[in-house]
């Protein structure tokens, strides 16, 4: 049983310790990439990221309330947005 104990302990603190370092890239929050030169030092920076490609109208504005709302229940998904008529690559 102690064994047992001790490797969950184990479990929990790598864990806690991804999620530190998730959250100091940016992740559980849902950002905009201003310049499209920092598109790829971003999406390189993590392993998952979710990418909304966005005009300035009214379903994305929509989708963005939505991708906001996912961005804090998922840490382990950097979620991130960019100006897409700006943005011609």
């Amino acid at each position: 049983m102690e064994a047992l104990r001790e490797k969950r302990l184990q479990q929990m603190k790598q864990m806690a310790k991804k999620r530190r370092h998730w959250i100091s890239l940016g992740h559980g929050d849902y950002s905009e990439i201003p310049v499209e030169k920092d598109f790829f030092s971003v999406v390189k920076a993590s392993d998952r990221v979710v990418c909304h490609f966005y005009r300035d109208n009214w379903p994305c504005k929509v989708m963005d309330k939505h991708l906001s709302i996912l961005a804090k229940q998922h840490i382990e998904t950097r979620f991130v947005k960019i100006h897409a008529e700006k943005s011609p690559f």
